[in-house]
């Protein structure tokens, strides 16, 4: 697997903005006709009313932007019913073909697994709009790859980047911690791996405040940490803004850095190597996690992996933390990490999505959205490029080149997917 080249195109370097990530709540949908062919720059069709996320900058820095507290979002809406007519295909009805990728992932006709393919094709087609700068799209239903495209100059061998996709994968690392028995629960303190914080009022920080946005911790300014060579240092040195275990914002990156050095401390390995070792190996996915000049990972973000390599770890959680038998994570630190986000809520560095769904997303629409129930994951992420000299290894010349889409809204991308299943 590669990284591509560099193109001759304008990047937008992350040090450069400080504009929130959009996601919406679901809308309630209603039963239409989906588009069944391709429009270039068509406008999308609207089905109810979306709302974007009140957080700020979910892919670089160092947890909002400049150091207020951003709103939270309201709660979603009640769940929207689920139903695919005006489809020019008969959906088949369960029992489905199930399968799981091995080496290569196998493919199948949309309408043989339930889903529409006219569907898929509408949000194909409104990722893919121009000025969107999307890269890639994969969706897979029963652990097949239902759709499909990439960018003309962008292939399945190429790279896309996580952005704040990746601290889902620090969520999921932390729960093997747990199971292996490295990590004693959410309640130790982390001053138990963080030998900085054993003396002073930081020694009430637990694993749960900081996978809940409860250290009370100072946020620090977005490209103030994004640019830092020690990010790690700048996690630790903090001061406490209030007390531990009240919530006075609604996002932070440096707790999420701080999250994956306890797993580092726990493991006795890097994240990178923890990753391969106790999931990459069962599910096959391999990536690149970057790191910050001190040659520490960069567990908030900064993944960088095939777009079906991504779309592995969202199967394994659409399938209860377990692979063809084996359990990978534990049924429940998946119901744990889970849970809130579940309730519409943001936690364990997991989004909601409503219908029974959770999602990663990071910074200019990078998503893994999963519905369990459905057996459904939709990904969708930037055309990358690793600006600098190869290395997945932040300096002021290494960084991620990604685009924010100008006529995409996370929202409304999953809802076109998600009008596609069918009720029988």
């Amino acid at each position: 697997m590669r990284g591509p080249s560099p193109a001759p195109m304008p990047m937008v370097h992350p040090l450069a903005f400080a504009a929130p990530l959009s996601r919406a709540r679901p809308a309630r949908l209603r039963p239409a006709k989906v588009r069944r062919s391709r429009r270039a720059g068509a406008a999308p069709r609207r089905i109810g009313l979306l709302v974007t996320l009140a957080m700020a900058l979910a892919g670089c820095g160092g947890g909002g932007g400049g150091g207020s507290a951003p709103a939270s979002p309201p709660p979603p809406p009640p769940d929207p019913p689920s139903s695919a007519s005006g489809c020019s295909e008969a959906l088949a009805a369960p029992p489905y073909d199930v399968g799981w990728p091995g080496l290569e992932w196998e493919t199948r006709d949309a309408a043989s697994q339930g889903i529409c393919p006219d569907a898929l094709e509408a949000a194909l087609d409104y990722a893919f709009a121009a000025g969107n700068d999307t890269g890639a799209v994969v969706i897979v239903k029963n652990g097949h790859i239902v759709a499909e495209r990439y960018v003309d100059d962008r292939g399945m061998e190429d790279f896309a980047t996580s952005w704040s996709v990746g601290k889902s994968f620090t969520s999921a690392l932390v729960g093997t911690a747990i199971d292996d028995g490295l990590i004693e629960g959410l309640d130790q303190p982390a001053a138990d791996f963080l030998p900085a914080w054993r003396e002073g009022d930081k020694a009430a920080i637990t694993l749960r405040h900081l996978m809940t946005l409860r250290t009370a911790l100072r946020l620090v300014d977005a490209t103030e940490f994004y640019g830092a060579s020690d990010q790690l240092q700048a996690s630790l040195d903090r001061e406490l803004a209030g007390t531990p275990g009240e919530r006075l914002y609604d996002y932070s990156n440096s707790d999420v850095m701080l999250a994956g050095e306890v797993v580092r401390v726990a493991v006795g390995m890097s994240g990178q190597a923890y990753l391969d070792q106790r999931i990459g190996a069962t599910i096959g996915f391999t990536g690149e996690w970057w790191t910050d000049s001190a040659g520490n990972v960069m567990t908030y973000c900064c993944i960088d992996a095939t777009p079906r390599n991504f779309a592995r770890f969202g199967l394994l959680f659409a399938r209860g933390g377990e692979w063809q038998g084996d359990v990978v994570v534990s049924a429940d630190w998946v119901a744990t990490s889970t849970a809130p986000a579940l309730a519409g809520n943001y936690g364990f560095y997991w989004w909601p999505i409503g219908n029974g769904g959770f999602s990663a997303f990071g910074l200019h629409s990078q998503i893994v959205a999963i519905w369990p129930a459905e057996d459904l994951v939709a990904t969708r992420f930037s055309r990358y490029t690793r600006v600098g000299d190869g290395r997945a290894v932040r300096t002021s010349e290494n960084y991620h080149g990604t685009q924010e889409p100008t006529a995409f809204d996370n929202g409304r991308f999953l809802e076109l997917v998600y009008e596609g299943l069918s009720d029988a």
